[in-house]
């Protein structure tokens, strides 16, 4: 069986199976069916929600570079990337190709010659790391994307060709104030900081400065601005032993600073990029890139593991919670691993330890081995941060190496959360058609031997490795007990992968696989052009498309390995973690208003923006300043009850048996200054006589009342935060309001006076986006005289056949929780402010007067009886026991504060399994 059955034209090429052993140059019939292959991908590009984009950087020589950008053309980014590239870095646009078949095959959507790269000296010296955090800047600052992964690696034959990838996931409001700060390690002996932080942020660099001085008895010295911000020589024997060595203490010290920088309020590692440099790989470097994105996680210490393809294993980090002998069990137990040796720096509570282990990998399966890693993580209740590959020498041999960063998470519940990995191995190339720029060559893809191990043999003696081919492995509840979980079936069992890998990349499973957990697809999509262009990247951003997209799946982390002679041979390992339904997200219209049409009298007195007041644009949006956060904060804080309903649902965040938190904390705010979107509510409020309709809102004095005309409101409405921007841009689309949470009193606009009822909607982006930030928005709404309604129904006809204003659906005064209010003339609402906040569970930092007991239920909890009441389980104990119903089991156990319990959900059973205690349990009444 060929690849093409399966692609738009079904167009057969015999001479480019699936099973291809050596390396072809492409046919005139093979390129007709990869630009088909291009084509059919357009049927995907209609579902897009989350988008992704991918800039790759290559640095080849002083002056000479190139850059590509691959993913799918979102909120206008590919012309402002141009711009960016031609304007302020002085590139020139190359051909990339496009999907018509007179073209070369195109490996990206944009391709330029980069002239601005620059290298000195021989000690590894260049500014691709200043460089990086430009791109940062302007995609995050500027446009609002957000970071999610770097990597890349060293090429060629001296590994001094740089490559770096940057992914960036949809755009999110935090970005645009959300500082940045890139830490590069060399072991040759040196320290580069860059980062676009603004003056509020200059103490950081002082911070900085001082720890190096005491960490890496380090000497800051100038004249190196061209290639970072600030740059240190560490001092003699600070870094210990060559890459790869049992010496080497660079991965303690990258752990060490990791641990540093997230002491600061709010600060957490984002992404690292691991490397070497020199003809024999003997130096060490990192990257790591910190945002202060309020991760809940806060300054929780990290652990650094990393498997190596030749057999040795290194583990560093403080031994918080056991967590070295844990794993110092798992390995010698479950992996059959021989401890190798240790040490430590550092005193007290700033002691890091570093562990050498060796194990068994002749049968070598590095995707295996990390899902088993996560898997042990999970059970500790630790979460897996960052991920970085790349290619070691030791002791002559060139060899995988896989690095993985853990951090305690929030429950020590033996539970794993679902997580699927896949790897593409894009397999080899002939050598003989690498030194010519214009030969495109179907990679290699015959399975012969074990990836990630490759002799300093001439290639003719080398051992051969596995070809092209795509693997997939899931892990979740109850797989290490051998069963997959409903959403891991989804994606393994219920063939949406397959359909993915056959439909699209026209591969073909492997049906001789042994299975052991995983599923292996050959196919023969590879291709490269030269020593180091190729398209890899390319379809990494269409599995993260379909895995977001199409499966509801969040992106988590992306890992780039560069093999063979001169890392020719490419190998990208992606990692998706289930984080709950998908997220709603609103659908976008366009607005296109006669500028004509809008009357300037009636613009508020308090916009800035000249571009909006001069008609020359319609809407911008700014960061709040520090008055009107407060003004908001105070207005959040008057109109939070600790009310609790049926569409609160549960949150991991949650301290204890807590379901509601005690105070809603802006972290930060975006006023919209919309034109066409103020006019509209200007058209609705005009010849309407204002009733004064009294909301809690209107009754707190702040620096939004005068804002207000009569008849209007400022009302709350809960969602994520890159649904609240997009919101701020278009308006509320009346045709799907209410679409994601239901509508109790009729089709309309849903808002809210209180911001407790609104934060029951509140979500957070997903896929470690700015975990546990939600976002709320704050419209101005003009309420007028409303309807009025204890029941529920479809009551929107009859407000309307009277001439009301809105729906006020009241089951504060009838079962004492919320006021809703429905708007069915989308004019009536202007959304006017997105607030991004986090919950606060603990009492001892909210006002006094905001520690209240919680009134109501929301039925969502596994309930247990102690003394004489029902109290809430734990939120992971109930996350735990939903699960187990949802598996159809009879009994699970949990360890819980150091303690196994065995619940027996047919009995409704609880055992302290030490002490036999007993007490009932109650199921939830919402499912």
């Amino acid at each position: 069986m060929g690849c093409c059955a399966s692609v738009a034209g079904d167009v057969q090429d015999p001479t480019t199976p699936v099973h291809l052993k050596q390396a072809v140059l492409v046919t005139e019939d093979f390129n007709t069916l990869v630009h088909n292959r291009l084509r059919k991908l357009n049927e995907l590009d209609a579902t897009t929600k989350v988008p992704f984009i991918l800039i790759e950087l290559t640095g080849e020589g002083d002056g000479e570079g190139e850059i590509e950008i691959t993913g799918k053309d979102e909120y206008g980014v590919y012309e402002e990337l141009r711009s960016f590239f031609r304007d302020r870095w002085g590139c020139e646009e190359m051909e990339a190709g496009d999907e018509t078949e007179d073209t070369k095959i195109p490996f990206c959507k944009a391709q330029f010659l980069w002239p601005g790269f620059a290298v000195q000296g021989e000690d590894g010296l260049n500014n691709m790391g200043k460089k990086t955090m430009e791109i940062i800047d302007f995609m995050c600052g500027t446009l609002s994307w957000t970071l999610a992964v770097v990597n890349g690696g060293n090429v060629g034959e001296n590994r001094d060709v740089r490559e770096t990838q940057l992914i960036f996931k949809a755009p999110h409001p935090m970005n645009l104030v959300a500082p940045h700060l890139m830490v590069e390690l060399r072991s040759a002996g040196f320290i580069e900081i860059c980062g676009d932080l603004e003056e509020e942020h200059g103490d950081i660099l002082e911070t900085l400065d001082g720890y190096f001085a005491d960490r890496f008895v380090a000497e800051r010295i100038d004249g190196h601005e061209d290639f970072c911000d600030r740059y240190y020589q560490a001092g003699e024997d600070v870094f210990k032993g060559n890459s790869g060595s049992l010496e080497s203490n660079f991965g303690l010290l990258c752990t060490n600073v990791c641990d540093m920088i997230t002491q600061w309020e709010g600060w957490s590692l984002v992404a690292c990029n691991a490397s070497n440099y020199g003809a024999d790989g003997r130096h060490s470097e990192q990257q790591m890139i910190f945002r202060r994105d309020y991760h809940p996680l806060g300054d929780s210490k990290y652990l650094q593991v990393i498997l190596n393809a030749l057999g040795n294993i290194e583990v560093n980090g403080k031994h918080v919670k056991e967590i070295h002998s844990k794993l110092d069990g798992f390995l010698r137990k479950k992996w059959g691993c021989e401890r190798a040796g240790h040490f430590s720096e550092g005193e007290g509570d700033q002691k890091t330890i570093c562990r050498r282990y060796t194990w068994d990998v002749e049968d070598l399966n590095m995707l295996r081995a990390t899902a088993d890693v996560v898997t042990f993580f999970e059970l500790q209740g630790w979460e897996i941060q960052v991920a970085s590959q790349q290619q070691v020498l030791e002791d002559g041999t060139w060899c995988r190496e896989q690095q993985l960063l853990f951090r305690p998470g929030r429950t020590e519940v033996g539970t794993v959360e679902p997580h699927v990995f896949v790897e593409f191995y894009a397999g080899e190339g002939d050598p003989e058609f690498f030194n010519n720029e214009e030969h495109t060559q179907v990679l290699a893809n015959q399975n012969l031997g074990p990836i990630g191990v490759m002799s300093m043999a001439p290639p003719s003696q080398s051992q051969d490795i596995p070809r092209q081919k795509i693997r997939i492995r899931g892990i979740g509840p109850s797989s290490e007990k051998g069963r997959m979980s409903p959403e891991l079936e989804s994606v393994v069992e219920e063939l949406e992968f397959q359909t993915f890998v056959v439909d699209y990349l026209g591969g073909e499973k492997d049906e001789d696989c042994d299975g052991l957990g995983e599923d292996v697809y050959h196919c023969n999509v590879f291709l490269c052009r030269g020593k180091f262009e190729n398209n890899l990247a390319q379809w990494t951003m269409r599995l993260c498309d379909w895995m977001v997209d199409r499966l509801g799946w969040s992106f988590i982390v992306s890992s780039l390995c560069n093999m063979g002679d001169f890392g020719q041979n490419r190998l990208q390992q992606v990692i998706f973690r289930f984080d709950g339904d998908k997220r709603a997200l609103p659908v976008s219209k366009s607005v296109n208003p006669m500028m004509e049409s809008l009357d300037p009298a009636n613009f508020p007195e308090y916009w800035e923006f000249e571009e909006v007041l001069e008609q020359r644009e319609v809407q911008r949006v700014k960061a709040c300043k520090p008055d009107e956060k407060a003004a908001l904060q105070e207005l959040m804080d008057h109109t939070f009850k600790r009310v609790l309903t049926r569409d609160r649902v549960p949150d991991d965040d949650a301290e204890d048996d807590e379901e509601m938190p005690y105070r809603l904390e802006v972290v930060h705010a975006f006023r919209s200054e919309h034109a066409w979107l103020n006019a509209m509510l200007c058209d609705a409020e005009m010849d309407k006589e204002a009733e004064d309709f009294e909301t809690k809102t209107s009754t707190l004095e702040t620096l939004l009342s005068g804002r207000l005309k009569p008849g209007e409101a400022y009302l709350y409405h809960g969602t994520n935060p890159s649904s609240a921007m997009s919101i701020l841009k278009t308006g509320f689309v009346l045709d799907h309001a209410g679409s994601a949470t239901g509508t109790m009193y009729g089709a309309g606009i849903y808002m809210a006076e209180c911001s407790s009822k609104s934060d029951e909607y509140g979500r957070d982006d997903g896929g470690n986006t700015y975990p546990s930030l939600h976002a709320m928005l704050v419209g101005k709404c003009y309420v007028g005289k409303p309807y009025i309604t204890d029941k529920a129904g479809d009551h929107v006809p009859e407000a309307q056949s009277m001439g009301l204003d809105c729906i006020c659906g009241d089951r504060e005064s009838k079962v004492g929780t919320y006021r809703e209010f429905v708007f069915f003339d989308q004019r009536q609402v202007y959304p006017e402010y997105a607030v991004i906040y986090r919950r606060q569970y603990d009492k001892t930092k909210v006002p006094p007067d905001m520690v209240t007991p919680t009134s109501g239920t929301t039925g969502r909890f596994w309930q247990m009886k102690v003394g004489g009441d029902w109290k809430n389980v734990p939120p992971e104990v109930n996350k735990v026991l939903l699960q187990a119903t949802k598996n159809g089991d009879e009994e699970v156990t949990i360890t819980f504060n150091d303690k196994d319990y065995l619940f027996n959900l047919l009995e409704k059973k609880g055992t302290n399994i030490k002490t036999g205690n007993k007490v009932p349990l109650r199921a939830p009444m919402v499912r």
